[in-house]
């Protein structure tokens, strides 16, 4: 019986590996704001402004870093099970902190970069 439940288990968490891991979710939203600078400044400021109101955010939300697992060790095999919406407005709350990073190093109309 124990090894038939250590066999189970190791063929699930090699199953849920396979998975999106929450570490690689975690990621994702991460976002690099060189890939905003060849914007012009006016349009960045449109799309930041609709992606904050697609998502109902501030335009001056800034992504907080995640905490470090609990689980330390396993993190690559714990699925990420959050939830689609979860997912997408976190990644649109790193896409506009890489937004407002990108308009303050270029110093895009230095106020207009916060409305």
């Amino acid at each position: 019986m124990h090894k038939t439940l250590s066999f189970l288990l190791a063929v699930n968490l090699v199953a849920a590996s396979g998975c999106t891991t929450l570490n690689e979710g975690l990621e994702a939203e991460v976002v690099n704001s060189i890939r905003y600078d060849d914007t012009s400044c006016a349009q960045l400021i449109s799309e930041r402004n609709a992606l904050a109101a697609q998502y109902g955010l501030s335009q001056t939300v800034e992504r907080t870093p995640a905490t470090e697992s609990r689980f330390m060790g396993v993190g690559p095999l714990i699925p990420d099970l959050r939830t689609k919406e979860v997912r997408q407005r976190n990644l649109a709350i790193g896409q506009i902190d890489a937004m407002n990073r990108s308009l303050t190093r270029r110093a895009c109309i230095g106020d207009a970069a916060a409305t």
